[in-house]
This record gives structure tokens, C-alpha cells and sequence, in this order.
């Protein structure tokens, strides 16, 4: 009977399992097979160059300078989501009127369409008539208007604080999530024990929250290290190449340079490091998880 039981099981998986393999596995080594041809996007057929692709990419500087540019992009983000994330939902936490409006309200930029949003950031920053530009001249901050992102020195700035304020409401939804699991009969005793709001935070909440900020930060790791639609639509990883992160690169030599297989290289190498980076978690929550055991 359980026999039977387990049988019937794995039939309902296959179906699941296939279907992701057309999604994901065939896209995959697809990508893999590209990277070794030198083809040309409007080309059926390329040839074989071997590891060529590769070598390229790594002996050229413009690939590190990517790369360090996706490296400061996902980490100033991901800061920024966590401070702020954390910070909105220990407020919305809190019992006071129109608390579900307001948690409605943060949630918005979420779950906004990115072409909405890339086009309304577009233009409260634009230089001639964005209304950033107008608030910080009439508070005296400035003296003439700024193109935020269409220079060199801000743009990367400029489109870190969009990425921050476009997915920092997924941190706050996971994290309020925890929050209202917690015990409070642990902040009473606290309170009794005559512990402030800081010293209740830092030691109930935070250890608390400790394992979902841990899911939330590898989750916001490999979106952001790998997100690709805000850049390119913002400012195509310009100017110059002061925001051409990996995925804008790769995209850039496939669709622009319409050179398919250095493009597929740039995307396996990256593909090479997120799973690196998910491996190092692995490996880390597992021996975590042995040590409490």
C-alpha cells in the first residue's frame, strides 16, 4: 500500500518535472553550447571556436569593470533594502489607525509594474522639467538643475536608490511576516526586566528575524546581481559604462553587439558565480543547522 502510495506520488511529479526541465534546463544548456560558437545573432549556424569566448571575456578589463560595478550594485542595494525593509515593518508592526493603509501603501512599488516605474523615475529625475530637481531648488539644496542620470559620478547612485526603493517592500513583507509570530509574552518579561526599546530589538527581534534576513538577503543577492530590465531601461549602462553592470553587458554583446556566443560566455560565468555564491550559503546554513543539532 505504500508502496503504491509513493508510485502514485512520483507519477503527479513527472509532469512538473518535465515541464521545468523544457523551461529551465533546456535554456541552460542551450546558453552552454552558444558559448563555445562564434555566431552572429542573424546566423542559423556558427562555428565552433572552443573555449575562445571565455578568454575574451576574461582578459578583457571591461568584463572586471563589470563586474565590479554589478558587485556595488547589488551590495549598496541590498544594504538599503535591509535597513529600510527592516525599519518599515517594525513600524507597521506597531498598532496605530490606518495601519492597513499604510502597509497597502508600502507595498505599492513592489508590486508596480518595471516599465511603470523606470518611466516615472525617468521623469521626476529628468534635468529639465523633473520634479526633483524643482523640490531641491526650491529648498535652496541646489542652484541649477542636475542630470542624475545622464552623469557619470551619479548615475550608479541614482539607480541604486530606485533599485532600493523598488524592492525594499519584499524585505518588509517577510520580515512583518516573523514579526507577528513572535511571542510577546518575551517582550513583557523584557519590560519587567526593565529593558529599553533598543535592547528589546537587539536581543528578541533581531535573533528572531536572524533566519529569515538570512532566505531574504541570498534571495535579494541573486535578483539583484542578476537584474537586468531597471538598468537597461534607465540608462543602458551609461553613460559610457559608469552603470554596465554583468546582465547589461551580456545583453549588450547578444542583442546590440548581436555577438550570441560572447554573450551566452558573459551569462554562463555569471551563472558560474551566483551558483557559487549559493553553494557557499548551502554549505554554511548546513554546518549552522549540524552545530545547534
Amino acid at each position: 500500500m505504500y508502496k503504491k502510495d509513493h508510485l502514485i506520488g512520483i507519477a503527479f511529479l513527472v509532469p512538473a518535472i518535465i515541464f521545468m526541465a523544457i523551461l529551465i534546463v533546456y535554456p541552460l544548456v542551450n546558453s552552454f553550447t552558444l558559448s563555445f560558437y562564434r555566431q552572429l545573432i542573424y546566423e542559423t549556424q556558427g562555428v565552433y571556436v572552443g573555449f575562445q569566448n571565455y578568454l575574451k571575456i576574461l582578459y578583457d578589463p571591461g568584463f572586471w569593470q563589470a563586474f565590479k560595478l554589478s558587485l556595488i550594485w547589488t551590495v549598496t542595494t541590498i544594504a538599503g533594502q535591509v535597513v529600510i525593509g527592516v525599519a518599515a515593518a517594525l513600524i507597521l508592526h506597531a498598532d496605530f489607525k490606518g495601519r492597513g493603509l499604510a502597509r497597502a501603501f508600502v507595498m505599492l512599488p513592489f508590486f508596480m509594474p518595471t516599465v511603470a516605474v523606470t518611466l516615472m523615475w525617468k521623469w521626476l529625475l529628468n534635468e529639465q522639467y523633473g520634479f526633483v530637481n524643482y523640490l531641491l531648488m526650491s529648498l535652496h539644496v541646489i542652484e541649477k538643475p542636475i542630470s542624475w542620470l545622464g552623469t557619470s559620478s551619479l548615475a550608479m547612485a541614482s539607480i541604486v536608490f530606485i533599485g532600493i526603493w523598488r524592492y525594499f517592500p519584499f524585505v518588509t513583507i517577510n520580515v512583518l511576516s516573523r514579526l507577528q509570530t513572535i511571542q510577546q509574552e518575551l517582550y513583557e518579561a523584557a519590560s519587567i526586566d526593565g529593558a529599553n526599546s533598543w535592547k528589546k530589538f537587539w536581543y528578541i527581534t533581531l535573533p528572531e528575524i536572524k533566519g529569515v534576513l538570512a532566505v531574504v538577503i541570498l534571495l535579494r543577492s541573486l535578483f539583484m546581481f542578476n537584474k537586468v530590465d531597471i538598468i537597461l531601461l534607465l540608462t543602458k549602462g551609461g553613460p559610457g559604462t559608469s552603470t554596465l553592470t554583468l546582465p547589461v553587458q551580456a545583453y549588450s554583446y547578444a542583442f546590440e553587439g548581436m555577438q550570441l556566443g560572447r554573450g551566452s560566455a558573459n551569462a554562463i560565468i555569471q551563472f558560474l558565480i551566483v551558483l557559487a555564491f549559493i553553494l557557499i550559503y548551502i554549505r554554511t546554513t548546513s554546518q549552522a543547522s549540524k552545530g545547534r543539532v
